[in-house]
């Protein structure tokens, strides 16, 4: 097996308490990163025409994670944040130094997903919900996690943000698709940015990944478009968020890599 050289890192991911979030934080504890678990503690408040798509854990959530992580022999903590609010960001990083005194490499996978989210019936709220999350506060957390970097004087650092493949085109999830669009260019003109800090920027693009939230009759009808012909799993994207983080992927920066079994190449 190849060593990500993982051993000790500290990880920042957001919205590590579920899905695909949860799956990429035990997968850096299974490499002995220290982890830092960040929740979401109340479920957003959304307009009543809208319905909120997520499977929301809170508190609950992290804590199971944290203590099956520490079950195992590996170091976590919990730390709540709001991130509609852009105050709670250097808090989160002050709340995370305090333990394991620097972010080595940070995660941005807490997205806002909400329906109907088509040009018939968005509005404001709907538009800047998404945005706040998907793309204000992923840019912000790198921005305090660059700033750390540099004052920390430390010359090593790994970004990886949490897309989906049909960013670029992504009909019926208007303003989702395009806050994760965003995010994407962010990530191109960042890692151009602060290559010479040594910290690299990359992004991940999963394709239909199965967190529940699936039925079979739209796996059934989702299937056919996928060249290698399964549902994700969310270990696929796991697997590759770890290897950005690793030393194996050191001058690899800027990229938007799909993990989608071919899914919307």
């Amino acid at each position: 097996m190849i060593n990500p050289k993982l051993k000790n890192k500290t990880v920042l991911i957001t919205g590590s308490n579920t899905g695909i979030g949860k799956h990429i934080t035990l997968s850096f504890a299974e490499q002995g990163a220290n982890i830092i678990i960040h929740f979401l503690g109340e479920k957003p408040q959304i307009e009543e025409s809208f319905s909120l798509e997520i499977n929301f854990s809170g508190k609950e959530g992290a804590i199971e994670i944290k203590d099956a992580i520490i079950k195992d022999g590996g170091n976590a903590i919990c730390v709540e944040a709001d991130l509609m609010d852009s105050n709670h960001i250097p808090k989160l990083f002050d709340d995370s130094e305090r333990v394991f005194e620097r972010v080595d490499i940070l995660v941005n996978n807490a997205a806002h997903c909400e329906l109907p989210d088509n040009i018939f019936e968005v509005t404001a709220g709907n538009i800047d919900r998404h945005f706040n999350v998907n793309t204000r506060a992923a840019v912000l957390l790198i921005s305090e996690f660059v700033k750390r970097k540099k004052r920390h004087r430390d010359s090593w650092g790994r970004i990886i943000n949490i897309s989906t493949d049909a960013a670029q085109n992504f009909a019926n999830q208007i303003s989702y698709g395009a806050s994760k669009a965003a995010m994407e260019a962010f990530t191109r003109s960042i890692a151009c940015e602060v290559g010479h800090l040594g910290i690299t920027v990359n992004t991940v693009a999963p394709g239909p990944v199965q967190t529940g939230w699936m039925t079979p009759e739209l796996v059934e009808q989702v299937i056919p478009n996928i060249p290698l012909g399964r549902i994700g799993r969310p270990k696929d994207i796991a697997d590759v968020v770890v290897f950005l983080a690793s030393e194996q992927a050191g001058w690899l920066t800027g990229q938007v890599i799909k993990v989608s079994g071919g899914h919307n190449l």
